[in-house]
C-alpha cells in the first residue's frame, strides 16, 4: 500500500499545484488614491521652457509585479532636470501614493529617458506625473 502511494505521489502533488493556479484576472482591491495637483507642486520658476521638451526615448515604467499581484494602484510625481544634451539627472520622487510602492520603478524609468537637447541651458525642477492604475502605466494623466 505504501509503495503505491509513493508511486502516485508526483501525480497527486501535480494535481494539487495545478489547482492552485488561477486563470482569473488580477482584482484591484485597493482604491486609486486621489492624485495631487501637479501645478501646485511646481515651484516658481521651475523648468522654464519645459513645455517645448521633445522626447527622443521615453520608456514607460514597469508596473511592479508585487503591487499588481496585491491589487495595488497609485501614482508618483517625479522631479527631474534635463541637461543641455537632453539626458535626465537629479531624478527623485517629489510625492507618491501609496508611499514607496511605485518609487523605484518610476525613478529607474525616468533616469533612462532622453530628450532632444533643450537649448543652451539645463532645465531644472521639471515634474512628471506617472499613474499606475488597473495594471497599466500612463504618463501625465
Amino acid at each position: 500500500m505504501s509503495k503505491m502511494i509513493f508511486k502516485f505521489f508526483p501525480f497527486i502533488l501535480s494535481l494539487g499545484i495545478v489547482s492552485c493556479v488561477s486563470s482569473e484576472p488580477t482584482r484591484f482591491n485597493h482604491d486609486y488614491p486621489a492624485p495631487p495637483s501637479v501645478k501646485r507642486l511646481t515651484e516658481a520658476g521651475a523648468c522654464p521652457g519645459g513645455e517645448a521638451l521633445s522626447g527622443v526615448s521615453i520608456t514607460l515604467p514597469k508596473f511592479p509585479w508585487r503591487a499588481k499581484r496585491q491589487g495595488r494602484q497609485g501614482w508618483a510625481v517625479v522631479s527631474l532636470d534635463v541637461g543641455i544634451d537632453g539626458t535626465t539627472n537629479n531624478v527623485f520622487i517629489k510625492r507618491s501614493a501609496p508611499r514607496s510602492v511605485f518609487d523605484r520603478t518610476s525613478i529607474k524609468a525616468v533616469e533612462s529617458w532622453q530628450f532632444a537637447p533643450p537649448g543652451a541651458e539645463q532645465l531644472s525642477g521639471c515634474l512628471v506625473f506617472i499613474s499606475y492604475r488597473l495594471g497599466k502605466v500612463t504618463i501625465g494623466q
